[in-house]
């Protein structure tokens, strides 16, 4: 009996709420509170360090002592004003290519969109094109029987001599936006060695 008792007090309680509220309302307790955690600073990207193609230039550590120099995504050290620019002179090639006496490079004139071409002797002396001077100092090719391709070490300067290269390093002729070679003038690819 007093089981039956507790059963309608219940009943009429809820019943009561229940008209109170009229029937409609749902009353849910409030969410806890949550600290929210400190964000975490993203973790820097860093690009890929630019590598000579391979095959065409041995990679040699750094002696003892030597303070490794910051590479430009072109592949030569930056010019500061207490180093002289370095000397004209390709690194050593590598033996599975062949070397060549001529280079042939096609120039692209963004001004007025016009094409040519120059044909510089390996070694020889620099050619003017534009507001740029362009040398050779390595021009080879792979051998027969592997997929054709043509390398060449280039330096590109401002024409008033003495300033500093704006550009000196390999170029691929299988790869022509690998390496930027020009200024906002005039940009120079590989068309081929002789």
């Amino acid at each position: 009996m007093r089981w039956l008792v507790l059963f309608g007090v219940s009943l009429l309680s809820i019943g009561t709420a229940w008209a109170q509220n009229g029937g409609s309302e749902i009353v849910v307790p409030p969410a806890p509170v949550l600290t929210p955690e400190a964000p975490q600073p993203p973790t820097p990207v860093q690009p890929p360090a630019q590598q000579p193609p391979p095959g065409l230039v041995p990679v040699q550590p750094p002696a003892e002592g030597d303070a490794a120099a910051p590479a430009t995504p072109g592949g030569s050290a930056p010019a500061t004003a207490n180093q002289p620019p370095p000397p004209d002179v390709a690194p050593p090639p590598s033996t599975d290519w062949t070397q060549n006496t001529t280079a042939t490079l096609g120039v692209l004139n963004k001004v007025d969109g016009s094409t040519s071409q120059l044909t510089l002797a390996v070694g020889g002396p620099a050619q003017t094109s534009g507001d740029l001077s362009v040398s050779v100092q390595a021009c080879l090719t792979r051998p027969a029987g592997q997929l054709p391709d043509s390398a060449v070490f280039v330096t590109v300067t401002p024409v008033p001599q003495g300033g500093a290269p704006i550009y000196r390093g390999w170029m691929l002729h299988s790869a022509p936006g690998a390496a930027f070679a020009g200024n906002a003038g005039q940009t120079f690819r590989v068309i081929g060695c002789s």
